[in-house]
């Protein structure tokens, strides 16, 4: 009897009654953006079409969590350093373009995190709150011209994020899953006096994340 009530114990019962605590997350991510193209530009150049193509990116940073009450927590993600791939692709009417815009993220976010009641070892969660990002990797001041064609977004950005998560509890550490999306308030496009930016009439980079987080 004894022998199955000690099996029957949830993992790490106080953990949630920590003030706080720390962890790591690893992160996988999809680097999107919302691109305008700027009428008047496409109909009076050679010029057809711009898209975008997408590209898998990885992502590393630490937790901090600070306990508010029994369902809710704040939680800083500071620093996340996230690497980043978008291609511009333009489509002339006898060619096609492809411009790199590649950036490498640190990210802190400011997240409320609302928590449901737990259920043995698992309770489900999400998250939402402000973003702030520096890009190591802009190009703003790169060197450009007519045959060397450089699309750059400004370095630094603010914007949100929102996700849903599950904690995992296990005997010596807290496991959680989570999928998130990150968007950017306002354009983020440097623009340049070159046709490759001028055919654009803003940017907004976009980000879906999935991390694995070990508290």
């Amino acid at each position: 009897m004894h022998s199955n009530a000690t099996k029957a114990q949830p993992n790490l019962p106080q953990y949630d009654a920590q003030k706080i605590h720390f962890g790591f997350t690893l992160a996988s991510n999809i680097g999107r953006m919302q691109l305008e193209t700027r009428p008047d530009f496409m109909s009076s150049d050679s010029l057809r079409n711009v898209g975008i193509t997408n590209f898998p990116g990885i992502g590393l940073g630490a937790i901090t969590n600070f306990r508010l009450g029994k369902c809710w927590d704040i939680r800083l993600m500071a620093p996340v350093i996230s690497f980043v791939q978008r291609n511009i692709v333009y489509d002339f009417d006898n060619s096609q373009k492809i411009v790199k815009v590649e950036s490498a993220y640190c990210d802190a976010s400011l997240l409320i995190k609302y928590k449901s009641e737990r259920r043995k070892n698992t309770r489900a969660y999400v998250v939402v709150g402000p973003r702030f990002s520096y890009d190591f990797g802009s190009t703003k001041d790169r060197t450009r011209g007519y045959q060397n064609p450089v699309v750059s977004l400004n370095p630094i950005t603010f914007g949100w994020e929102a996700g849903v998560g599950m904690d995992i509890y296990f005997e010596y550490f807290k496991f959680s899953p989570e999928i998130k999306t990150c968007q950017t308030f306002g354009s983020a496009l440097y623009r340049d006096i070159y046709p490759y930016t001028q055919a654009i009439e803003s940017i907004y980079p976009q980000l879906i994340q999935i991390s694995l987080h070990f508290e």
